[in-house]
């Protein structure tokens, strides 16, 4: 793994960062790009790298020896992302009991030993994300009297409005949710979202917009469908998100009789700045198949 951190192409994993901080954002390249084979090979590397260097740090201590990490972070996050990192695998494979073991485990950090004031501060970090996390899985496997609950913790903390409104458009493609009226709740909300210029929030917003499309066309609303996925293709361009560029092509391409002129030189003029190779998104998970 070490040699696959040093080999990516990327110009931040080519730096001096440790290789936690590589691990971290070689994780973010394969969630970003829907490489979930590389994805969970990462997780498990960096469980193992964080879990070894803990060790470390509680024999040295005993010794008398203190170290500094050279890292962004304390070393408690690493570990922890690595709980997250494992989680997220299994919520993006469909094993929802699984993610929720993983959750569990990143839920409560507090055993870990010679956590200084920002090791605290990530405990209880990853303890909100875990109870964000949980509703989700919930919500993902099947439990819409959760819904009202989860919107209105979604109220108090905006920061979770974006992947939160992802994971309940998965949850409505999943299960046959009727949610038009939330929808329209956070319609202002998804506007602007769209202006978001950080990666992070950039990449949500691309799945957000896949999930839409499918919905509407799952709601045979086929004009608001495509121009979801031709938004959904622009953005895969502009963050160089290969893995879904080629399943909504093909997508398009199945209802491009339904799409109105204007959209027909949209998605034109979109496949002349380049076709990307990707593995694509899972649309038989939805009940939809591209031809």
């Amino acid at each position: 793994m070490e040699e696959v951190l040093n080999q990516r192409g990327a110009i931040y994993l080519l730096s001096d960062s440790h290789a936690l901080d590589k691990a971290c954002e070689l994780f973010r390249i394969s969630y970003t790009h829907n490489d979930w084979d590389e994805a969970n090979k990462v997780a498990d590397y960096l469980h193992s790298l964080a879990e070894s260097l803990y060790h470390t740090q509680l024999r040295n201590a005993a010794d008398g020896k203190y170290e500094t990490l050279d890292t962004k972070h304390p070393l408690v996050f690493y570990y922890a992302y690595s709980y997250l990192a494992k989680s997220i695998y299994y919520q993006n494979i469909g094993q929802y009991e699984e993610a929720r073991d993983y959750i569990m485990k990143y839920s409560e950090m507090g055993w870990f030993m010679g956590l200084d004031q920002s090791g605290h501060e990530e405990v209880e970090r990853f303890r909100f994300l875990a109870k964000a996390n949980l509703y989700m899985i919930d919500l993902l496997s099947g439990k819409k009297e959760l819904l009202p609950e989860y919107v209105q913790f979604l109220h108090s903390n905006d920061e979770e409005l974006l992947p939160g409104l992802v994971s309940i458009t998965e949850a409505a493609n999943l299960n046959n949710w009727d949610i038009d009226e939330l929808l329209n709740e956070f319609a202002d909300d998804i506007e602007i979202f769209e202006g978001y210029e950080d990666r992070a929030n950039r990449v949500y917003y691309l799945k957000l917009v896949n999930q839409l499309a499918i919905y509407y066309l799952k709601k045979k609303q086929y004009i608001v469908a495509l121009n979801y996925i031709l938004v959904s293709l622009q953005f895969s361009i502009g963050v160089e998100a290969d893995a879904n560029f080629r399943t909504l092509v093909a997508l398009f391409e199945t209802y491009r009789d339904l799409a109105t002129p204007s959209q027909q030189e949209q998605y034109q003029t979109i496949l002349l700045r380049g076709l990307h190779n990707e593995k694509g998104i899972k649309l038989d998970n939805y009940g939809l198949s591209v031809s």
